[in-house]
């Protein structure tokens, strides 16, 4: 949604919003789910609270994400979009959350099929994390010098702010996976 935001394809927002949200309908649900199988798991399962410590992450990342879609469909709507430099730093910052959430993808994945990856894996987070930080921080820098429109400028810094705690999360799910990993050793 981002990509196409920053490339003038304003008029495709609407759907990635419809798209956003019943992405994170589908993560709540799952949520959900893995709560229900744990407490019928009951004592069985010694790590319970470490699943749902990853769990909680995951789905607050999802409504960041859904708050994000919903900021740039209003932007979008009203025909305020910020200027180029503004558009391409929150391009990139949407790049870095990509790639942080890539990689705590590949660590969920090797609580599966190989477990002895995961520290490595989480450390590539948390570097990935902190590349977001810096990114951010830029963007930031460029949107409040820009010449964009107040309404725009506060709901741009939202999406930041939103893309920026997504990327926090995804490290605090890493970190879940990693007392996840602990514990089944």
């Amino acid at each position: 949604m981002v990509i196409a935001f920053s490339e003038g394809k304003t008029e495709e927002a609407p759907n990635f919003l419809v798209n956003v949200s019943s992405l994170k309908d589908e993560a709540t649900n799952l949520k959900r789910s893995l709560a229900e199988t744990l407490i019928s798991a009951g004592a069985i399962l010694f790590s319970r609270e470490d699943f749902l410590r990853l769990a909680v992450p995951l789905t607050e990342m999802c409504d960041r994400a859904e708050g994000v879609a919903f900021r740039l469909k209003e932007i979008s709507s009203r025909k305020q979009i910020p200027e180029k430099v503004v558009l391409e730093a929150i391009r990139n910052l949407s790049e870095g959350v990509l790639d942080c959430s890539l990689k705590l993808r590949d660590v969920t994945r090797s609580l599966n099929f190989d477990i002895s990856k995961v520290e490595s894996l989480v450390t590539s987070v948390e570097i990935s994390e902190r590349q977001v930080d810096d990114i951010y921080r830029n963007a930031t820098i460029r949107l409040v010098y820009s010449k964009t429109d107040v309404p725009a400028l506060v709901l741009m810094r939202d999406v930041l702010e939103m893309l920026e705690e997504i990327a926090d999360k995804a490290e605090d799910a890493a970190d879940a996976s990693r007392m996840l990993a602990l514990s089944v050793l």
